[in-house]
């Protein structure tokens, strides 16, 4: 048996969103952060990004294409209330593309990572959810100030390196 946020018993795919906007005085870029709560399972307390592992389709979901976009793009809204568009979702817009095996829980894990200007989401305002405690806007030079929880939250930084290098082009 497998839990929802897996897509089989030993497979799942985690999809994370690198906010980005422009500083209005410094007009560097800055990447939303989401500190995870104090009783996450994963990094407590940890700096993170809006996204999470997509989840099996429901039972009576017919045959569809790019799913995984639809469970970024309900993430991140449920995380931030931030509404991205699915179409702003092109491969010109994927960052980040890994994988981890953790040997102790037989688990692989795909690991993918997504551009997303803040100018294209429906807001101005960011509502965190009761996942999260805190949100802050950062930018690159400041990363190494925040916490992301030791080597397991190495992919976060470097997912928010290789976004704002994309970002800066």
């Amino acid at each position: 048996m497998f839990l929802h946020h897996q897509l089989t018993s030993n497979v799942k795919l985690l999809q994370k969103a690198v906010v980005i906007r422009r500083n209005e005085n410094t007009m560097q870029p800055e990447a939303l952060l989401l500190r995870r709560s104090s009783d996450a399972l994963s990094r407590p307390n940890c700096w993170d990004l809006p996204g999470g592992n997509s989840e099996w389709p429901a039972a009576d979901q017919g045959s569809a294409a790019n799913l995984h976009l639809a469970d970024l793009a309900r993430e991140v809204q449920e995380e931030t209330t931030l509404q991205i568009k699915q179409s702003d979702l092109t491969l010109a817009e994927l960052t980040h593309f890994s994988t981890f095996f953790d040997s102790d829980k037989q688990m692989f894990t795909v690991i993918v990572g997504w551009l997303i200007d803040f100018a294209n989401t429906n807001s101005s305002n960011i509502q965190i959810s009761s996942e999260h405690h805190d949100f802050a806007w950062v930018s690159e030079a400041d990363l190494s100030e925040f916490d992301f929880g030791g080597d397991k939250g190495t992919f976060v930084v470097d997912m928010i390196r290789q976004a704002f290098a994309k970002y800066q082009r």
